[in-house]
């Protein structure tokens, strides 16, 4: 028996029994719908937001509730669901976090106002946020070596997965009705029934939780929390402010509350007890290189899954074509997921260049695609630099998870979940709002507003490469 321990959280070594190298991927099946469900709530609401404007009479800032009400809560309370599965296990708070997350979306297909479901989806993103940390840490908990990489490059095609099929049947939805019962409500039957699965799914995964208690810290976790919230209302609220002085003051909230969390937990951890967010782990050069790779490869990846069902559909598409444009993009991103371990077997950390070198490749061959076509046939025309796109995105999300995975000791394994999603999710915000911005500022619209998204990936993606060419070189450094 091997053993594994972290002197930055203060606890006991946690024994890794040789058996959980071999946990087969499917056992995790109920855990990794967690993504895909979550991935295809967000995305398959964004897409139905007009037909909720005219069922509802909504305005902008309650449609953008709609979004926020989930997203918020979501990044404000994933770090604590995190920390509260290496206290209270795992497999309960997944449960916990995935039974709200059912009894939202039933609340969600039933509501009768915008009121109702700005409310419902409050509680979804609750739920989401005690679920979404449990996954990565049971992984990382659980097992070792290439099972690890093949559970999280499926945690990866999870998430790719959702996203591409919430915008396709969101899309379809949005135009059908039932009877009486108008489509979009059957978006939220779809995630009810979804968590449905996962809920009965989960028992087949090795269950894990810290050996030692985890105190939650309640004054790290209300400053945290106070400086995600005020960071993420900025971020979803600024344009439609004009970033007027509000804004300003929740900046200045959110600098000050994360100043004086970190400051609260350094003393923590210098006094020999356990922070919510140990400093040591966070000072570790390789994650923090890793988590602002991440954040700079999911802000480009949202910013051009912004602009690309807005700028096609300008072009003659409809919103079910631009959502089955993307299809493909996920299909191949799922299988190329699924393929990772065996690539990374061969490759190591070169695996993330090549990713990244190959989505910069793609990227420039939509840039040029655009330049000859435009029109009702751009989907087609765009389908093998996509194909190429989800390729190379794929090699990148499975090494970038793992970059941050392995930096956090096994026993704090819900703290890596926790700040992985809450960069992700950040990160997504950051990248609409940025492209947003740009695209308001310029005035461009259909294909110069695809070229706008696409020149902000380009610019992301290639700082993306030089972080992983500076991760390499570590990495080798390290085994020399």
């Amino acid at each position: 028996m091997t053993t594994s321990a972290h002197p930055s959280t203060g606890t006991a070594p946690v024994p890794i029994r040789p058996g959980t190298a071999e946990v087969p991927t499917w056992r995790y099946l109920g855990f990794l719908l967690g993504p895909g469900v979550g991935t295809f709530a967000f995305n398959a609401v964004t897409v139905i937001l007009p037909t909720l404007h005219e069922r509802f009479g909504a305005g902008d800032v309650a449609l953008e509730l709609v979004i926020a009400g989930y997203g918020i809560p979501f990044a404000v309370l994933l770090i604590l669901g995190g920390r509260l599965g290496d206290r209270f296990g795992r497999h309960r708070l997944y449960t916990l976090g995935m039974g709200l997350f059912l009894v939202s979306a039933i609340a969600c297909a039933l509501a009768s106002s915008i009121e109702t479901l700005i409310a419902a989806r409050i509680v979804q993103g609750v739920g989401a946020a005690l679920c979404t940390p449990q996954v990565l840490a049971t992984i990382q908990a659980t097992s070792q070596g290439a099972a690890r990489t093949r559970a999280i490059s499926a945690f990866g095609a999870s998430g790719g997965i959702g996203a591409a099929v919430g915008q396709v049947v969101g899309g379809a939805l949005a135009a059908l009705s039932f009877g009486p019962v108008d489509g979009w409500r059957a978006v939220f039957v779809v995630v009810a029934l979804t968590a449905v699965a996962a809920i009965v799914l989960a028992p087949l995964a090795p269950r894990s939780r810290a050996h030692e208690t985890v105190a939650i810290d309640l004054v790290g976790t209300g400053a945290l929390g106070l400086g995600i919230l005020a960071a993420s209302i900025a971020l979803t609220f600024g344009p439609a402010w004009n970033w007027s002085w509000p804004v300003a003051v929740a900046l200045v909230v959110a600098a000050v509350a994360l100043v004086a969390m970190w400051k609260h937990q350094d003393a923590i951890e210098r006094s020999g007890r356990v922070p919510l967010l140990p400093p040591s782990v966070l000072r570790l050069r390789p994650l923090q290189l890793g988590l602002i790779a991440a954040g700079l490869f999911f802000a480009g990846y949202s910013a051009l899954l912004y602009v690309f069902p807005r700028a096609v559909e300008a072009g003659g598409l409809t919103s079910l074509q631009a959502g089955l444009a993307l299809l493909p993009f996920a299909v191949v991103f799922a299988v190329v997921s699924l393929t990772v371990a065996r690539i990374q077997a061969r490759l190591g950390d070169g695996t993330l260049v090549l990713g990244v070198a190959l989505q910069i490749v793609a990227l420039i061959a939509m840039a040029a695609t655009l330049a000859v076509a435009w029109g009702s046939e751009i989907g087609l025309w765009l389908q093998p630099a996509l194909l190429l796109l989800g390729a190379g995105q794929a090699l990148i999300f499975s090494p970038l998870t793992q970059l941050v995975v392995r930096e956090v000791p096994v026993e704090a394994a819900g703290l890596s979940g926790g700040m992985f999603s809450t960069a992700q999710q950040l990160a997504l915000s950051f990248g609409v709002i940025v492209i947003g911005g740009l695209v308001s500022l310029t005035g461009v619209a259909g294909r110069d507003e695809l070229l706008a998204g696409l020149a902000l990936d380009i610019a992301l993606a290639v700082a993306v490469l030089a972080l992983a060419l500076v991760l390499r070189a570590r990495g080798r450094r390290s085994m020399a």
